[in-house]
């Protein structure tokens, strides 16, 4: 009997300047479910993913004005895989 196997893969964006100049969401989606894909996994949902952590929000926010506003880790997309296990 087969069972399903599920794993939850995170697709991290840049922000500030430079992640709104050099950042392709759905490129750097489609590269992460591709390669979940060679690895035998399906996607089966992907969501937005934000930080709601307040102590994670101001860390970004330290982050981006120490850098001027040019770099700091962004939102991105949390995907549900799954796959086939014996």
């Amino acid at each position: 009997m087969n069972k399903k196997k599920n794993r939850v893969l995170t697709v991290s964006l840049a922000g500030g300047l430079i992640g709104m100049l050099f950042t392709n969401p759905r490129k750097a989606l489609e590269d992460s479910i591709d390669k979940a894909n060679g690895e035998g996994w399906n996607a089966i949902h992907v969501l937005p993913h934000s930080a709601t952590n307040l102590f994670v929000t101001i860390l970004k926010l330290t982050v981006l004005i120490c850098t001027l506003g040019l770099w700091t880790w962004g939102a991105g997309y949390m995907v549900l895989l799954e796959r086939e296990v014996e």
